[in-house]
């Protein structure tokens, strides 16, 4: 089953990271379709360097580093380590970054009364990457070594 998952969100991730995430439309005549790795390119296009750093992070370093990290985990044998499981860890709370990212970017862009933005498949797509890598996550980190008494 952790296989499956992993498989999933792997395929999932570069259809969510390059398929438009956001649909937005402005005075009701020009309309834009953003994916997430457009919205970084364009952060360090118009010199946003920060927020350029922080999608680039979030939304793509973290979430494919926890993937390779789940992959190599899935395919030893047996019993995982503390460390190993710590580091899987590590690599979940920091890729939680990815959602609030992308809430930011869908919450800034609706407030502003001029322009309209709808949520497009590449969003949902990176969702249930994200969502598919927890519940790996969980099938791994299962298979901790437990302590002995």
């Amino acid at each position: 089953m952790t296989t499956a998952l992993l498989v999933l969100s792997t395929a999932l991730l570069p259809l969510g990271l390059f398929l438009p995430s956001l649909e937005t439309t402005q005075f009701a005549f020009w309309r834009g379709e953003h994916s997430i790795i457009g919205v970084g390119i364009s952060l360090l296009e118009g010199e946003e360097y920060l927020l350029a750093g922080a999608v680039w992070s979030f939304s793509v370093i973290f979430p494919t580093a926890k993937l390779v990290w789940m992959w190599r985990l899935n395919q030893r044998t047996g019993e995982l380590s503390r460390p190993m499981i710590r580091r899987l860890e590590w690599f979940g709370k920091w890729s939680m970054g990815d959602v609030f990212i992308i809430a930011l970017i869908v919450f800034s862009a609706r407030s502003n009364s001029i322009l309209d933005v709808s949520i497009a498949p590449g969003l949902i797509a990176f969702s249930l990457s994200v969502f598919f890598a927890m519940m790996a996550s969980g099938g791994i980190a299962s298979r901790e070594a437990q302590p002995s008494d």
